[in-house]
Protein backbone atom coordinates (compact mmCIF):
# COMPACT_ATOMS: atom_id res chain seq x y z
CA UNK A 1 0.00 0.00 0.00
CA UNK A 2 3.05 1.94 1.19
CA UNK A 3 4.33 1.94 -2.69
CA UNK A 4 1.03 2.14 -4.47
CA UNK A 5 0.89 5.70 -2.10
CA UNK A 6 4.71 7.19 -3.31
CA UNK A 7 3.57 6.33 -6.91
CA UNK A 8 0.62 7.94 -6.40
CA UNK A 9 2.46 10.95 -4.92
CA UNK A 10 5.41 10.88 -7.76
CA UNK A 11 2.19 10.96 -10.47
CA UNK A 12 0.93 14.18 -8.89
CA UNK A 13 3.96 15.48 -8.22
CA UNK A 14 4.91 14.75 -12.16
CA UNK A 15 1.82 16.53 -13.71
CA UNK A 16 2.24 19.20 -11.47
CA UNK A 17 6.20 19.77 -12.63
CA UNK A 18 4.56 19.93 -16.22
CA UNK A 19 1.90 22.23 -15.63
CA UNK A 20 4.77 24.82 -14.36
CA UNK A 21 7.38 24.53 -16.97
CA UNK A 22 4.57 24.58 -20.11
CA UNK A 23 2.79 27.93 -17.97
CA UNK A 24 2.32 31.00 -20.19
CA UNK A 25 1.30 34.31 -19.70
CA UNK A 26 -0.64 36.77 -21.87
CA UNK A 27 0.68 39.64 -23.10
CA UNK A 28 -2.28 41.36 -23.07
CA UNK A 29 -2.63 40.72 -19.28
CA UNK A 30 1.18 41.14 -18.52
CA UNK A 31 2.00 44.95 -20.74
CA UNK A 32 0.66 47.92 -19.58
CA UNK A 33 -2.45 48.92 -21.94
CA UNK A 34 -1.07 52.43 -22.32
CA UNK A 35 1.77 50.77 -24.53
CA UNK A 36 -0.28 46.88 -25.24
CA UNK A 37 -1.13 48.23 -29.04
CA UNK A 38 1.89 50.39 -29.52
CA UNK A 39 3.83 46.57 -28.98
CA UNK A 40 2.09 44.96 -30.98
CA UNK A 41 2.27 47.06 -33.87
CA UNK A 42 5.88 47.97 -34.21
CA UNK A 43 7.13 44.83 -31.36
CA UNK A 44 8.92 47.21 -29.56
CA UNK A 45 8.61 49.92 -26.58
CA UNK A 46 10.98 51.96 -25.28
CA UNK A 47 11.40 54.80 -22.38
CA UNK A 48 14.54 56.79 -21.38
CA UNK A 49 14.10 58.26 -18.10
CA UNK A 50 16.94 60.68 -17.25
CA UNK A 51 15.66 62.26 -14.43
CA UNK A 52 16.28 61.24 -10.15
CA UNK A 53 12.29 60.96 -9.88
CA UNK A 54 11.73 58.85 -12.51
CA UNK A 55 10.63 55.33 -11.95
CA UNK A 56 10.18 52.19 -14.05
CA UNK A 57 7.41 52.15 -16.42
CA UNK A 58 7.17 48.82 -18.65
CA UNK A 59 8.29 46.22 -16.50
CA UNK A 60 5.71 43.13 -17.29
CA UNK A 61 3.01 42.32 -14.69
CA UNK A 62 4.77 39.29 -13.47
CA UNK A 63 6.60 37.36 -10.26
CA UNK A 64 9.63 39.84 -10.35
CA UNK A 65 8.17 43.46 -11.35
CA UNK A 66 8.27 44.38 -7.42
CA UNK A 67 11.43 43.16 -6.93
CA UNK A 68 13.16 45.08 -9.70
CA UNK A 69 10.95 48.16 -9.03
CA UNK A 70 12.12 47.80 -5.34
CA UNK A 71 15.76 47.07 -5.87
CA UNK A 72 15.95 50.65 -8.40
CA UNK A 73 19.40 52.09 -7.77
CA UNK A 74 19.32 54.98 -5.92
CA UNK A 75 20.44 58.28 -7.66
CA UNK A 76 22.58 60.70 -6.41
CA UNK A 77 21.72 64.06 -6.38
CA UNK A 78 24.50 65.52 -8.28
CA UNK A 79 24.67 62.82 -10.30
CA UNK A 80 23.64 61.72 -13.72
CA UNK A 81 20.67 59.48 -13.66
CA UNK A 82 20.03 57.27 -16.34
CA UNK A 83 17.37 54.70 -17.45
CA UNK A 84 16.46 52.69 -20.59
CA UNK A 85 13.79 50.33 -20.55
CA UNK A 86 13.06 48.29 -23.55
CA UNK A 87 10.19 45.41 -24.33
CA UNK A 88 10.00 42.97 -26.94
CA UNK A 89 7.38 40.97 -28.01
CA UNK A 90 9.25 38.14 -30.03
CA UNK A 91 8.05 35.72 -32.15
CA UNK A 92 9.67 31.91 -31.58
CA UNK A 93 9.41 31.18 -35.04
CA UNK A 94 11.32 34.02 -35.85
CA UNK A 95 14.10 32.73 -33.12
CA UNK A 96 13.75 29.11 -34.30
CA UNK A 97 13.88 29.97 -38.37
CA UNK A 98 17.35 28.45 -38.53
CA UNK A 99 17.35 25.97 -35.24
CA UNK A 100 16.59 22.02 -35.48
CA UNK A 101 14.47 22.85 -32.08
CA UNK A 102 10.67 23.29 -32.67
CA UNK A 103 9.87 25.15 -29.43
CA UNK A 104 11.87 27.43 -26.79
CA UNK A 105 11.08 27.18 -23.21
CA UNK A 106 12.25 29.17 -19.73
CA UNK A 107 14.89 26.49 -19.62
CA UNK A 108 16.64 27.16 -22.83
CA UNK A 109 16.47 31.02 -21.95
CA UNK A 110 18.51 30.06 -18.69
CA UNK A 111 20.97 28.69 -20.47
CA UNK A 112 21.31 31.48 -22.96
CA UNK A 113 21.33 33.86 -20.31
CA UNK A 114 24.26 31.99 -18.33
CA UNK A 115 26.52 31.60 -21.78
CA UNK A 116 28.58 34.18 -20.53
CA UNK A 117 31.45 33.20 -22.62
CA UNK A 118 29.27 33.50 -25.66
CA UNK A 119 29.46 36.97 -24.93
CA UNK A 120 32.88 36.77 -26.51
CA UNK A 121 32.93 38.83 -29.56
CA UNK A 122 29.39 40.47 -29.24
CA UNK A 123 29.36 43.55 -31.71
CA UNK A 124 27.99 47.17 -31.45
CA UNK A 125 27.09 49.59 -33.38
CA UNK A 126 25.64 48.15 -36.46
CA UNK A 127 24.25 49.85 -39.07
CA UNK A 128 23.67 49.39 -42.82
CA UNK A 129 27.16 50.69 -43.75
CA UNK A 130 28.52 49.58 -41.13
CA UNK A 131 27.35 45.84 -40.96
CA UNK A 132 30.07 44.19 -38.95
CA UNK A 133 29.78 46.74 -36.28
CA UNK A 134 32.50 47.16 -33.62
CA UNK A 135 33.57 44.69 -31.00
CA UNK A 136 31.49 45.15 -27.87
CA UNK A 137 33.30 42.23 -25.80
CA UNK A 138 36.95 41.19 -26.81
CA UNK A 139 36.60 39.00 -23.87
CA UNK A 140 33.60 37.54 -21.31
CA UNK A 141 33.27 35.05 -18.98
CA UNK A 142 32.13 33.46 -16.16
CA UNK A 143 34.82 34.21 -12.52
CA UNK A 144 34.31 31.73 -9.47
CA UNK A 145 34.25 35.16 -6.87
CA UNK A 146 34.56 38.94 -7.42
CA UNK A 147 38.32 38.81 -6.32
CA UNK A 148 38.83 36.13 -9.23
CA UNK A 149 40.26 36.79 -12.91
CA UNK A 150 40.77 33.52 -13.77
CA UNK A 151 37.78 31.75 -16.66
CA UNK A 152 35.22 29.33 -15.03
CA UNK A 153 33.36 26.81 -17.32
CA UNK A 154 29.45 28.50 -17.77
CA UNK A 155 27.39 27.75 -15.20
CA UNK A 156 24.69 27.17 -16.69
CA UNK A 157 22.64 23.98 -16.04
CA UNK A 158 19.93 22.89 -14.58
CA UNK A 159 17.37 25.53 -13.00
CA UNK A 160 18.55 28.87 -12.87
CA UNK A 161 16.65 30.05 -9.71
CA UNK A 162 18.69 31.21 -6.81
CA UNK A 163 21.69 31.26 -8.43
CA UNK A 164 24.25 33.87 -7.92
CA UNK A 165 27.62 33.91 -10.29
CA UNK A 166 30.06 35.99 -11.25
CA UNK A 167 31.56 37.57 -14.40
CA UNK A 168 34.03 39.39 -16.28
CA UNK A 169 34.35 41.48 -19.33
CA UNK A 170 36.73 43.65 -21.62
CA UNK A 171 34.26 46.38 -22.80
CA UNK A 172 35.06 48.37 -25.62
CA UNK A 173 34.68 51.27 -24.05
CA UNK A 174 35.22 50.84 -20.15
CA UNK A 175 37.50 47.94 -20.48
CA UNK A 176 38.08 45.59 -17.55
CA UNK A 177 34.08 45.45 -15.45
CA UNK A 178 33.15 42.35 -13.78
CA UNK A 179 29.63 41.99 -12.70
CA UNK A 180 27.34 39.95 -10.02
CA UNK A 181 24.82 37.65 -11.60
CA UNK A 182 21.57 36.89 -9.68
CA UNK A 183 19.16 34.77 -11.51
CA UNK A 184 15.61 33.49 -10.35
CA UNK A 185 13.53 31.39 -12.40
CA UNK A 186 9.53 30.04 -11.85
CA UNK A 187 7.56 28.71 -14.56
CA UNK A 188 7.06 30.82 -17.71
CA UNK A 189 9.17 33.66 -16.55
CA UNK A 190 13.19 34.20 -16.08
CA UNK A 191 14.98 37.14 -14.29
CA UNK A 192 18.30 37.68 -14.73
CA UNK A 193 20.23 40.84 -13.00
CA UNK A 194 23.66 41.64 -13.96
CA UNK A 195 25.07 44.31 -11.22
CA UNK A 196 28.11 46.49 -12.06
CA UNK A 197 31.06 45.21 -9.12
CA UNK A 198 34.05 46.81 -10.31
CA UNK A 199 33.90 50.59 -11.45
CA UNK A 200 33.37 52.30 -14.69
CA UNK A 201 35.81 54.17 -16.42
CA UNK A 202 35.45 56.64 -18.65
CA UNK A 203 38.41 58.93 -20.04
CA UNK A 204 40.25 57.38 -17.56
CA UNK A 205 38.07 58.30 -13.94
CA UNK A 206 36.19 56.44 -12.63
CA UNK A 207 32.47 57.46 -13.86
CA UNK A 208 30.26 54.85 -12.22
CA UNK A 209 30.71 52.90 -9.06
CA UNK A 210 30.61 49.44 -8.14
CA UNK A 211 26.83 48.96 -7.35
CA UNK A 212 25.69 51.81 -9.28
CA UNK A 213 24.69 50.06 -12.47
CA UNK A 214 22.48 47.54 -13.44
CA UNK A 215 21.14 45.52 -15.99
CA UNK A 216 18.01 43.61 -16.19
CA UNK A 217 16.60 41.27 -18.46
CA UNK A 218 13.34 39.44 -18.19
CA UNK A 219 12.16 36.57 -20.68
CA UNK A 220 7.94 35.71 -20.27
CA UNK A 221 6.52 32.56 -22.21
CA UNK A 222 3.53 33.72 -24.08
CA UNK A 223 3.08 30.60 -25.94
CA UNK A 224 3.72 31.45 -29.87
CA UNK A 225 5.86 34.78 -28.69
CA UNK A 226 8.16 35.53 -25.83
CA UNK A 227 8.09 39.00 -24.23
CA UNK A 228 11.80 40.15 -23.33
CA UNK A 229 12.40 43.24 -21.18
CA UNK A 230 15.71 44.80 -20.71
CA UNK A 231 16.81 47.59 -18.98
CA UNK A 232 19.60 49.50 -17.55
CA UNK A 233 19.40 51.43 -14.58
CA UNK A 234 22.43 54.01 -13.83
CA UNK A 235 23.83 56.32 -11.33
CA UNK A 236 26.54 58.08 -13.01
CA UNK A 237 29.41 60.53 -11.39
CA UNK A 238 28.76 64.40 -12.77
CA UNK A 239 32.45 64.86 -14.98
CA UNK A 240 32.87 68.87 -15.55
CA UNK A 241 35.96 67.87 -18.22
CA UNK A 242 33.09 65.43 -20.04
CA UNK A 243 29.84 65.08 -21.43
CA UNK A 244 29.11 61.92 -19.28
CA UNK A 245 25.23 62.56 -19.90
CA UNK A 246 25.84 61.57 -23.50
CA UNK A 247 28.31 59.00 -23.09
CA UNK A 248 25.96 56.89 -20.96
CA UNK A 249 22.98 57.21 -22.71
CA UNK A 250 24.59 56.61 -25.99
CA UNK A 251 26.13 53.85 -24.71
CA UNK A 252 24.09 52.06 -22.52
CA UNK A 253 21.17 51.85 -25.68
CA UNK A 254 23.74 50.68 -27.70
CA UNK A 255 24.69 48.09 -25.61
CA UNK A 256 20.88 46.94 -24.92
CA UNK A 257 20.75 46.94 -28.57
CA UNK A 258 23.65 44.65 -29.01
CA UNK A 259 22.06 42.39 -26.04
CA UNK A 260 19.25 41.87 -27.96
CA UNK A 261 20.18 41.30 -31.60
CA UNK A 262 23.07 38.61 -29.57
CA UNK A 263 20.19 37.27 -28.11
CA UNK A 264 18.19 36.74 -31.38
CA UNK A 265 20.49 34.26 -32.57
CA UNK A 266 21.24 31.95 -30.23
CA UNK A 267 18.79 29.15 -30.90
Amino acid sequence: MQNIKSKLWLIVFACFAGFASAQTYSVDEVVDSEYLAELKEKRIVSIIHEKNDTAFSIVPDCLYEEKIKSEMIEKGAKNVPFVAEFLYLIPKSELLKNSEKSDITTDDISVVLRSISKMTGMRYHVTEKNPKGELLYKKAYMIASPDSDEPIPDQNTGNADGQVSYCYQHDHTYGDTKYKLNYYQDGGALYASFLIISPLSYIGIKAVMPENMKISVVSLDCGDDLLLYLSTDVNAKNIAMANVRKQIKESMIARMEAVYQWFLVQF
